[in-house]
């Protein structure tokens, strides 16, 4: 194999790939990136068994072929190397890596060991990067953590995204908060299906697709594969086993809200942030207690305590306190940037919480029961 190309472009795919390889794999070949030279195509790959990337890159190829190199060698050396035309050239044993006045050579490792590369599912359609990429960050934020997200509650450390017409849904949940986004999208004739990709690795999957727009790929019905790619880069996940339940019951209906508030998102944010400072604990609940035109929020116990006063539009909620983990609460309120509308229904039983003029987002929270 031999073949030039922009340092810049190579060096920054292997790091990208490279950071999401396993760092001590049982199979040596799993922190290998595969570069493969076609007379057309070069492209870059990653695979640790869950998820495989392949990138696309433009370069001039001399000789095809194909090398399997350490990925974190080849993201360190081609890093080092000054910005420019570099040279790749590669045969059984190494990959020597060049550029004027300096040189690299890196073992070879077998690409008969190299387990087989998923084949992505066909697109069903296509989604603007950008609004992919909040829509999913922020779900992943009220995912379950893997450590906790085991057994039957598997499906709610992942995010979930489903089609609805000319709208793609996705929705995170931890069991006491839901966060769900509707966004535009163009589907590939009648598209229908749904995928569950475990949070922390689709965040970084669309983050990487910023500002391209990209292909969703459902898996089949029963499960396996996803995808999302973009013109040069082309990620499969394995989704998880455990189904996504609708969830749609667990959104309370307004119509039954013993009362309800408009209040700007961003000024109870960071009351809720102050609030929160006197808190020994992350889940240590801090208060909200309405009273006429005005919502206090207060946090601490016994010691030091906090509050701050933020003027509202109420109805029906004059004397009603509720308790929220503030971290919950913050979170749900984060992406909202104007007024929010909150509906509540006793102290006990979950708020459902929507920005006002804006059918795009909603969100639900569960409460914490303040003692008697």
């Amino acid at each position: 194999m031999k073949l030039r190309i922009d340092q810049k472009q190579l060096a920054e795919a292997a790091r990208r790939a490279h950071r999401r390889l396993p760092n001590n794999p049982l199979n040596p070949v799993l922190a290998g990136l595969l570069i493969e030279a076609a007379p057309d195509q070069v492209t870059l790959s990653g695979f640790d068994l869950e998820t495989s990337t392949r990138a696309s890159l433009e370069a001039e190829t001399l000789e095809p072929g194909h090398s399997l190199v350490s990925g974190r060698l080849l993201a360190d050396v081609t890093a080092a190397l000054p910005a420019g035309p570099i040279d790749v050239v590669a045969d059984e044993r190494e990959l020597t890596v060049s550029a004027p006045g300096t040189t690299f050579a890196l073992p070879a490792m077998n690409r008969g060991d190299y387990p087989a590369l998923p084949v992505p599912p066909g697109t069903a359609g296509v989604a603007a990067g950008e609004h992919l990429a909040v829509a999913v960050g922020h779900a992943a934020t009220v995912a379950m953590t893997p450590k906790e997200a085991v057994g039957s509650r598997e499906a709610f450390g992942g995010v979930h995204i489903s089609a609805d017409g000319d709208q793609l849904v996705v929705e995170g949940s931890d069991g006491y908060r839901i966060a769900r986004h509707r966004l535009a999208w163009t589907p590939d004739g009648d598209a229908a299906g749904d995928l569950l990709i475990p949070a922390a690795d689709i965040a970084v999957t669309v983050k990487q697709m910023t500002g391209c727009l990209v292909h969703v790929g459902f898996p089949g019905p029963d499960g396996g594969v996803a995808s999302l790619a973009t013109d040069t880069l082309t990620v499969t996940s394995r989704t998880i086993a455990t189904p996504y339940k609708n969830i749609d019951s667990h959104f309370p209906d307004p119509a039954k809200a013993a009362g309800w508030t408009r209040v700007d998102a961003g000024e109870l944010l960071e009351a809720v942030k102050r609030a929160a400072l006197v808190n020994e604990k992350e889940e240590q609940p801090i208060t909200l207690f309405f009273d006429g035109d005005q919502v206090m929020v207060r946090g601490g116990v016994e010691g030091s305590r906090g509050s701050s006063r933020v003027d509202v539009e109420a109805a029906d909620l004059d004397g009603f306190e509720i308790a929220f983990r503030a971290g919950f609460l913050g979170s749900l309120l984060a992406p909202i940037s104007d007024v929010v509308q909150i509906w509540f229904t006793t102290p006990t039983k979950p708020a459902l919480i929507v920005p006002v003029d804006d059918d795009s987002y909603r969100a639900v929270c569960m409460p914490v029961r303040l003692p008697k």
